[in-house]
């Protein structure tokens, strides 16, 4: 996100997890490597997770995050929706999906899709079948918000970084002329 820097805009990123609740990852903590290995939480934890969730995204949208910052998530809130035995979620999905549309929206999503085949060669934690179910789910999920770009995660990896940065310069360059 060097590019983005030098035309001056403030760059953070951040992770899924909630940040009050769970401020930092413990060091040494390693990375889940069979997420559809444990069984879900209980309806009740799930629910008071998910609301935990919502508050902490309200309050740092309000006292954490600057308005001038541009914010990069790896993941956000609407993962749980397309794999939710990932998140050992195990409440009522139209719950989660209600919080869903109750969560700060991005200005920008951006997905980076590949073929299943590509995501399976790279990270076989789950089933090829899931690969291509979640890959069909998340392609249908961000056709269906208001602003979002899709690059090819297929192609090396400096050329998928330039993609990006320029769907984002793109949006913020839109969003400073009062256009998004």
């Amino acid at each position: 996100m060097e590019s983005l820097k030098q035309r001056g805009c403030i760059v953070a990123m951040r992770h899924l997890k909630p940040r009050i609740a769970l401020p930092r990852r413990k060091e040494g903590v390693t990375i889940v490597v069979d997420p559809h290995g444990k069984p879900p939480r209980s309806a009740i934890t799930s629910m008071v997770k998910l609301f935990v969730w919502l508050l902490e995204e309200w309050y740092a949208t309000f006292f954490l995050d600057k308005n001038e910052t541009l914010l990069l998530c790896d993941r956000y809130y609407h993962d749980l929706l397309i794999d939710p035995i990932r998140y050992r979620y195990g409440g009522p999905l139209w719950i989660a999906t209600l919080v869903g549309k109750l969560i700060p929206q991005p200005r920008l999503w951006v997905l980076l899709d590949a073929p299943a085949e590509v995501l399976q060669a790279r990270k076989q934690e789950v089933t090829s079948k899931e690969s291509a179910r979640q890959r069909q789910a998340y392609l249908d999920f961000i056709r269906s918000q208001r602003h979002y770009e899709i690059a090819d995660a297929s192609q090396p990896l400096k050329e998928v970084i330039a993609n990006v940065e320029r769907f984002v310069a793109a949006a913020v360059i839109k969003a400073e002329h009062g256009n998004g």
